[in-house]
């Protein structure tokens, strides 16, 4: 029994470790195929990696060794025709962060805050709701305001070299140059048009990265360097530029008109000498930008031109032989009823000739000129003085205006737009029409870019271009002559200037609103050349909306004029062709500027570029008369008398022994008038029109000073 319990027992240990062997063998194997599929996993994923995916996963690797920088190019300067540079580049810091590994967070919004302004609660609210691993905090500032940020060793904290773009007169040709965005890229005028040109290529560099996210160079690693942009040169003169801006500035003001414009051009070669509107912008600051100051009404906005047409009516006229400077027309007393309408002239005329009509601007006898001409012909010297088409001078954003065809011309529309009405066009194609006038008849393409130039290479070239002949020559000299006798004893009395044949034209026009012509809201405009026996430049001024006066020769011929006696007076061509042959500056005589209703300041500023002195040792005031008067030849470095109301001046120092004047501005031009006084701090209320004949002065019941002015 024994016996056979022990080989029983014997059996069940042979049967235990059988069984434990067994599972033993079955968990080896399990392990082994286990590891083994573990294996094939691994040299699976490493084939995959090493050779069918390696490309991705090499780019991955590069991407954590090596960094990328951009290298932002050089965006090409803008030069002014006498190589003044206009637009350029500066050195500038871009400040980004990554938010994922930003550490002092709190310590870069403060430094922030007080080197820049910015609210650091605002810059810290900004990281933290950030996403990306990329955040800009502000671009484009001064290096020196960064100074403190580059203390701080943070591998969150960017900070970016950009070029930024910097417009070395400011405001001025603002509305021609235009502006580029925060990403360098053009948002108006040139910088828009040549923008392709002008902002180059980006270039980049390849540096390693470490484990702590810091950069050093590989020399053996690809770079590609930036290609700057190209630089344009324009056909500008910056010192005219000035003057326009300036001029232009003080006759809306002075006017009290809701904006300006001023264009210039070579009438020989077509070359856009100046253009400005006001109200304007200042490019170097985005807080000024706005789309009625970034607009250039020059090539943008068209009106009606009123009697600055009755130019184009009259060579049409005088080519087809249906008009002389002495033949007889009807004026009929200043009023002709014709079916249904009304046409009046401000000048009223009996029997005149045709030269008398013209230069006193009667509407009644340009249109009867208008309707001597065939339909068709009159049409087809409306097309070929350029008007109904785009100059396409190379801007963006011209329009090409509005004529009506000649066969849907009535007899009512066609004497209308004998003298200006009914037809729309664009400050520029008014100028350059005036020009083909003044050029014998020879119509130029006007054009701003004179070149392009790529390190220091010339790639392409603009030359004058001429367009077509309008009318003959001999057309054209005697129309400048009717226009020089508006100058000298018609409508455009305020445009003259001694010793300087004016060729000029003025005009008035209603505005068209709500579908009827305006008995308020007007355009007054002056256009003309000179000198008139071989112009050098031709030049149009136009005022929209003004309040004090809304005659063209009464607010639009006077800003011409001083344009003009400034301009005459600095600019070699011109004093050339009076016979001073001598550099600019460098004149024996100069004009005499209009200085009364300026700052002691502005006319000291205008004063310095003709070489002559103001008399007052004031540092204050308003300049309420002037001898010699304005437009007076006399010798450079001579001295300009001058009254100042200087009630204001805080210098009592220099005035305790003078006594106190109101402005005295009896005899003055409306529009010269108006100026003083609103420079002297003074209202005015006007009755009548015209020139000042009496002035009186009345308390408010607020306490101030109101001055009446009785005009005639």
């Amino acid at each position: 029994m024994a016996d056979k319990n022990k080989k029983k027992t014997d059996t069940i240990d042979d049967t235990v470790e059988t069984n434990v062997r067994s599972k033993k063998f079955w968990k080896f194997w399990v392990v082994m195929v286990a590891i083994n599929i573990g294996l094939l996993v691994v040299i699976g994923r490493l084939l995959y990696i090493q050779t069918i995916n390696a490309d991705y996963y090499l780019e991955r690797a590069k991407r954590q060794q090596q960094s990328k920088i951009a290298l932002a190019p050089e965006r090409g300067n803008i030069y002014d025709r006498n190589g003044n540079v206009l637009a350029s580049n500066l050195k500038s810091v871009s400040i980004a962060v990554d938010p994922k590994v930003l550490k002092n967070k709190e310590d870069i919004a403060k430094i922030i805050e007080k080197n820049l302004g910015i609210d650091s609660k605002r810059i810290l609210d900004k990281i933290n709701s950030a996403n990306g691993e990329f955040l800009w905090i502000v671009r484009r500032v001064m290096p020196d305001k960064v100074a403190e940020l580059r203390k701080i060793k943070d591998r969150g904290l960017l900070l970016i070299d950009e070029p930024t773009r910097y417009y070395n007169y400011s405001s001025i040709g603002a509305q021609l140059i235009g502006c580029t965005s925060i990403d360098n890229r053009g948002l108006g005028g040139l910088e828009l048009q040549y923008d392709s040109l002008l902002k180059g290529h980006p270039g980049y560099i390849i540096m390693y990265k470490d484990a702590r996210g810091n950069l050093r160079p590989a020399v053996n690693l690809p770079a590609i360097d930036p290609i700057n942009g190209s630089d344009i040169h324009l056909t500008i003169d910056i010192e005219l530029q000035k003057i326009v801006e300036f001029e232009l500035m003080q006759g809306v003001i002075n006017a009290q008109a809701v904006a300006g414009t001023v264009v210039a051009l070579n009438p020989n070669t077509g070359e856009l000498l100046a253009v400005a509107s006001y109200p304007g912008y200042n490019p170097n600051s985005t807080a000024t930008y706005s789309a009625d100051g970034m607009r250039n009404r020059a090539i943008a906005d068209a009106y009606e031109p009123g009697s600055t047409f009755k130019s184009i009516t009259a060579s049409a006229g005088i080519e087809e032989k249906v008009a002389k400077p002495n033949d007889i027309f009807n004026g009929f007393g200043g009023r002709i009823q014709l079916a249904n309408v009304t046409i009046r002239d401000e000048h009223p005329l009996g029997m005149a000739t045709f030269e008398q009509g013209f230069r006193y601007s009667s509407n009644i006898i340009l249109s009867q000129v208008a309707m001597k001409l065939p339909d068709q012909k009159f049409y087809k010297y409306i097309r070929d003085f350029g008007f109904g088409l785009p100059s396409h001078i190379n801007l963006p954003g011209e329009i090409s205006g509005r004529i009506p065809k000649f066969n849907n011309m009535n007899a009512i529309d066609k004497r209308y737009i004998g003298f200006g009405y009914g037809i729309l066009v664009t400050p520029m194609q008014l100028v350059a029409a005036y020009s083909a006038i003044a050029n014998d008849g020879i119509l130029m393409k006007p054009y701003v870019v004179s070149g392009i130039v790529k390190n220091g290479d010339t790639i392409r070239q603009f030359s004058p271009e001429k367009i077509r002949k309008t009318i003959s020559k001999e057309t054209a000299k005697t129309v400048t002559k009717l226009l020089c006798a508006v100058v000298d004893s018609g409508t455009g009395k305020l445009a003259h200037l001694q010793d300087l044949k004016i060729a000029g034209k003025t005009g008035t026009t209603q505005k068209m609103v709500s579908g009827s012509y305006s008995k308020s809201n007007y355009y007054a405009s002056f256009v003309g050349y000179y000198p008139a026996d071989n112009p050098q430049i031709c030049l149009l001024v136009c005022l929209d909306r003004p309040q004090n006066s809304y005659y063209g020769g009464a607010v639009a011929a006077p800003v011409f004029k001083n344009i003009a006696l400034r301009w005459a007076s600095i600019s070699p061509e011109i004093l050339e062709e009076q016979g001073i042959k001598r550099n600019r500056h460098n004149a024996n005589t100069v004009y005499v500027p209009e200085l009364t209703g300026l700052s002691i300041d502005d006319a000291r500023l205008i004063l310095s570029e003709l070489d002559l002195k103001l008399s007052t040792t004031l540092t204050s005031g308003i300049i309420v008369s002037q001898m010699p008067r304005s437009g007076s030849r006399i010798v450079r470095g001579s001295t300009i008398l001058t009254k100042i109301n200087y009630s204001n001046d805080s210098d009592t120092s220099k005035i305790s022994n003078m006594s106190v004047t109101l402005p005295d501005a009896s005899g003055l031009t409306l529009r010269r008038a108006i100026s003083i006084l609103h420079n002297a701090g003074y209202r005015a209320r006007i009755v009548g029109s015209g020139t000042v004949k009496e002035q009186r002065w009345e308390v408010t019941a607020a306490g101030e000073r109101l001055c009446i002015l009785i005009c005639k």
